[in-house]
């Protein structure tokens, strides 16, 4: 079976998504999510609008740390736990800010949803390493510019 090759780009560029996500989840925990005015359900209209919106924003969190470690001295299943871990810990320590706002609410629905993101997408990765073959990205210097 052939596997699909995939770049691992440099570390900054990983870490610097992964703070760029979770930095994109912390603006919209204290302001108000897009469409949230407008949008009563989400997809299919099976669950609330904003339940598809922290699945999917934990989700992303998860697959960008479990990028980010991928090379890492971890074992797999250490980077799976660890990577779920963190995105459950940042997202209990979004709702207990939100219990700190006036204009927000802290909820344990949000949790679960949050949860059930990263584990979804901790899944995905597991299954994607399975059959993915990655490979050092060319660095930006390495890069000949054409003359």
């Amino acid at each position: 079976m052939r596997r699909v090759r995939l770049p691992i780009v440099p570390n900054t560029v990983r870490w610097g998504a992964v703070l760029t996500v979770a930095g994109i989840i912390l603006y919209y925990s204290i302001r108000a999510g897009p469409g949230t005015q407008t949008f009563h359900t989400g997809p299919l209209g099976l669950f609330p609008y904003s339940d598809w919106l922290h699945f999917l924003a934990y989700a992303c969190l998860a697959v960008m740390l479990a990028y980010a470690l991928h090379d890492s001295r971890l074992r797999g299943w250490h980077v799976f736990l660890l990577v779920f871990c963190c995105a459950v810990g940042y997202g209990v320590t979004i709702e207990l800010l939100q219990s700190r706002l006036p204009s927000r609410t802290f909820a344990f629905g949000d949790i679960g949803v949050n949860a059930t993101g990263a584990a979804v997408a901790v899944g995905c990765w597991r299954a994607l390493v399975r059959y993915a073959r990655f490979y050092r990205a060319a660095q930006l210097a390495d890069i000949e510019s054409p003359v």
